[in-house]
């Protein structure tokens, strides 16, 4: 099992990348984000243009993220992965040095995280990279959230944790999905099963019955597996 999860919104308690827009930039950012909610570009154009306007640099971003709060329950998931031997990893079409001083601050320990870079000039001039461009052209995000789930064994569960427009794309990849807010909407009306989700808690629990019902069921099977060897 492999846990696969979403940042913004579905870790933190509202979408970080908006709240650095909505308090730091030029009020132009919006026109911009007006072309992608209507499909006119992709989350990759959209922020390539928008983080450039934000004003005040890397010292700006960061003492606003002292207004952003994590879902007070992701730390206790975190711990328990840990524990248990669950990879989780971090998937986020957002900003790396965001995710990573953010979890830094609550004492977060991750598998791995993945997401777009953010870089700043000796100006102060912030920009976006995008160091894992999706190989299909069709896709037009910033981080293509399927590929990333390509590079684990095929015997691997894949579970997504998500809750917004960026996930829509890799929940036909997944094997587990547990949704909220506009994911589960989404879910809900193009069929796609999953399983709602308000904490952390809850998914860590649904998690722990499964991995426990499939250690029974390996120790009942271990002895009729071992006496095929008995000559």
């Amino acid at each position: 099992m492999v846990v696969y999860c979403d940042f913004d919104g579905t870790i933190t308690q509202g979408d970080v990348t908006d709240t650095l827009l909505i308090e730091l930039a030029d009020p132009s950012w919006r026109l911009v984000e007006a072309e992608w909610e209507e499909g006119l570009i992709g989350s990759r154009e959209c922020l390539a243009r928008q983080i450039p306007l934000i004003q005040g640099g890397w010292r700006a971003i960061e003492k606003q993220l002292d207004a952003i709060a994590l879902d007070p329950t992701f730390g206790d998931f975190a711990r328990w992965c840990m524990a248990h031997n669950v990879p989780l990893r971090i998937v986020s079409d957002g900003i790396d040095r965001v995710i990573e001083v953010l979890l830094a601050r609550a004492h977060i320990t991750v598998d791995a995280i993945y997401a777009n870079h953010l870089a700043e000039s000796p100006a102060g001039e912030l920009s976006l990279a995008f160091p894992y461009p999706a190989t299909e052209r069709v896709c037009r995000a910033g981080l293509c959230k399927c590929e990333r789930m390509e590079d684990i064994a095929d015997t691997s569960l894949r579970v997504v944790i998500g809750d917004g427009r960026s996930d829509f794309c890799w929940v036909s990849r997944a094997d587990w999905l547990f949704a909220k807010s506009r994911l589960l909407a989404y879910c809900r009306v193009e069929g796609v099963a999953c399983t709602p989700f308000e904490n952390f808690n809850t998914v860590r629990l649904a998690i722990a019955r499964r991995l426990s019902r499939q250690r029974r069921l390996f120790r009942t099977a271990a002895p009729l597996y071992a006496s095929t060897n008995v000559r």
